[in-house]
């Protein structure tokens, strides 16, 4: 139920908001607040973890399919069947690839948001083939 309800917020916001990505921010800060009741210290693989599994579960329902590392900074988690991009259907492929394109930077905003209410500044990107979703998150020093 509370995850149908999310999906809607989502839409509703992604709809009407002109800077998606600000708003996945602060949708994610407010996210991590409410939902972590024991701090993480600020090891960026500790903190990757605790969002691929805590995180996208309390978003999605499930954890993320892949993390991957290369020991300096850059992660990318892996959804193969992410769940907003599994749901967008539209007749209009143009229409379709806009809405697309701001659900993916309200997430970009959502892990960043969530990494700065875990002591991590980072810069987030994503690629998509629909319903496959990556995010590259290269975290600043």
């Amino acid at each position: 139920m509370a995850e149908c309800v999310l999906s809607l917020i989502v839409a509703e916001t992604v709809q009407r908001s002109t800077n998606q990505e600000r708003q996945g921010y602060d949708t994610g800060y407010r996210f991590v607040e409410q939902m972590s009741e024991r701090r993480l210290g600020t090891d960026p693989l500790e903190v990757m973890k605790f969002l691929c599994k805590e995180l996208w579960f309390g978003m999605f329902g499930k954890q993320v399919d892949k993390l991957q590392t290369n020991h300096r900074g850059v992660f990318v988690l892996k959804d193969f069947q992410f769940r907003w991009l599994s749901r967008v259907s539209c007749a209009d492929l143009e229409a379709k690839a806009a809405y697309e394109e701001k659900l993916l930077k309200y997430a970009c905003g959502v892990l960043r948001g969530a990494l700065a209410n875990l002591g991590l500044e980072a810069a987030v990107t994503a690629n998509a083939q629909a319903p496959a979703c990556s995010f590259s998150v290269q975290l600043k020093t």
